[in-house]
Formats: structure tokens, C-alpha cells, sequence
């Protein structure tokens, strides 16, 4: 349709290619950030002296049951917090939608 109207490659990727493939972009980036975090708990869990995940595993070998309650609720604000902005940013790149 780009070609029909006489656009160039570049009018075409910027008009055309790009806001058609936003969507699933975001969704991507999404679930990549949400693995992203998963992954960085689990290597601090594994090798790390400090972190939440080093947090949550010393807070679980000790019982400290209110530690690593505030732990896991450390983890899951910030998921919240990463969703949250990802939402906002789907909400100013995805106008149209």
C-alpha cells in the first residue's frame, strides 16, 4: 500500500512496519522482562552473597518466616513496578489502539 502512494523505504518502515509490529514488540518485551526477573533471582539465589534472591534463600535456611515474607513481597512490588511501567509505555507508543 506504501508502494502504491509512493512512499520511500523509510516512510514505509516508519509509517507502515513499525506501528503494525509495536504490539507484539511490547508483548515481547513484556514477558522478557518478566523472565528477565525470574532468571536474576534465581542466579542470586545460586551464586550471590547479596541480592533479594541471596535475601530470600538465607531468610528460608534460617526460618525467618517474616523475612522471607518481605522478601517475596520485595519480588512481586517489583514486578508490579516493571508491569506498571511497560503498561504506561504500551499506553504512550500505542495510542491509536
Amino acid at each position: 500500500m506504501g508502494r502504491s502512494f509512493d512512499l520511500t523505504w523509510s516512510s514505509i518502515v516508519r509509517k507502515i512496519i513499525l506501528p503494525g509490529a509495536m504490539p507484539a514488540i511490547l508483548s515481547g518485551f513484556r514477558i522478557s522482562t518478566s523472565i528477565a526477573i525470574i532468571l536474576l533471582v534465581a542466579a542470586e539465589m545460586i551464586g550471590a552473597e547479596f541480592g533479594v534472591g541471596a535475601y530470600i534463600l538465607l531468610a528460608g535456611n534460617l526460618m525467618a518466616t517474616d523475612q522471607l515474607i518481605a522478601g517475596a513481597a520485595l519480588l512481586s512490588i517489583m514486578g508490579l513496578t516493571v508491569s506498571w511501567l511497560i503498561g504506561k509505555a504500551e499506553k504512550s507508543i500505542l495510542r491509536w489502539r
